[in-house]
């Protein structure tokens, strides 16, 4: 099987065979006598295959690093590269995408669980106890049947993540919720959701293996609370607590969610959201 990839306005053929996935050098006619090697040219990327070697999406590596590699998704996953949070650690820019990412029934379609945001919202917005955040629990997104299913990488309206890394958006609305109405300000609820989730960055419950790095996965807790800030409002009832001398006034607050803008699920952490809430960067 061949892949016509254009990279850098150059188009080069790749070929699939038996698992492995290799540059094709295109033939030259030269006199028999030739004895001169022949010059092949690589792209600077990084292709991403699957473990049969189909070709997936490709990353721009650094300056430093090895200009051309073809490697697998489970290598890149260990390597802890990802492509959609410029400003985290081991970002690599993407610079090419199959394009049958997103058509239903090809191979570059199964490589991925797909995903709309308003399917990442619908889970996200359940009330759930914190406790079920844990590793394979209810809320635990990433392993869940409606979630991830044990994907290593999801695609959310043609866009692909790493599964762990989405699965993080429904721990910190939920967490972002529980906040709002213990603190009632939104600024400190969402600092406080980020540093829950650098406290249990590991998923255990019992003893929490702390993450204050700058890796995608605070970047993204960060969006889920950010975005919780914009769809939830803070409702506060007051009630008449009766007794045999007194009448006290309690004050019940409660979320609602309130649909608007997807923007800080859709788009990566800017400079300025980070400089504000980027606890692990403090």
């Amino acid at each position: 099987m061949e892949t016509l990839i254009t990279i850098d306005g150059v188009t080069y053929t790749f070929e699939t065979s038996n698992g492995k996935t290799e540059l094709k050098v295109q033939s030259e006619s030269t006199p028999s006598e030739d004895k001169k090697a022949l010059k092949i040219k690589a792209p600077k990327a990084w292709l991403i295959t699957r473990k049969n070697g189909f070709p997936l999406f490709a990353v721009r590596p650094k300056q430093d690093e090895k200009p051309f590699r073809i490697i697998t998704a489970d290598k890149l996953y260990s390597e802890k590269i990802q492509w959609f949070e410029p400003l985290a650690d081991n970002y690599r820019k993407p610079i090419w995408l199959h394009p049958n990412s997103s058509k239903p029934g090809s191979e570059a379609y199964s490589a991925y669980k797909h995903f709309t945001w308003g399917q990442i919202i619908d889970f996200a917005i359940v009330d759930r106890w914190s406790i079920s955040f844990s590793t394979r629990l209810q809320g635990d997104w990433k392993a869940n049947s409606e979630g991830g299913a044990g994907f290593l990488m999801v695609i959310v309206d043609n866009a692909p993540y790493w599964t762990d890394g989405v699965g993080q958006i429904p721990f910190a609305v939920d967490t972002f919720r529980k906040y709002l109405e213990e603190l009632r300000t939104k600024s400190a609820a969402i600092s406080k959701t980020v540093r829950t989730g650098m406290e249990y960055g590991d998923g255990n419950p019992f003893s929490p293996k702390d993450d204050p790095t700058n890796e995608y996965d605070n970047y993204m807790v960060l969006r889920g609370a950010l975005w919780a800030s914009e769809n939830f409002q803070l409702a506060i009832r007051k009630e008449l607590f009766h007794t045999p001398h007194t009448v006290r006034i309690i004050e019940r607050a409660n979320t609602v969610y309130q649909p608007g803008s997807l923007q800080y699920l859709q788009n990566s952490i800017a400079a300025g959201s980070l400089a504000q809430y980027g606890e692990w960067k403090k």
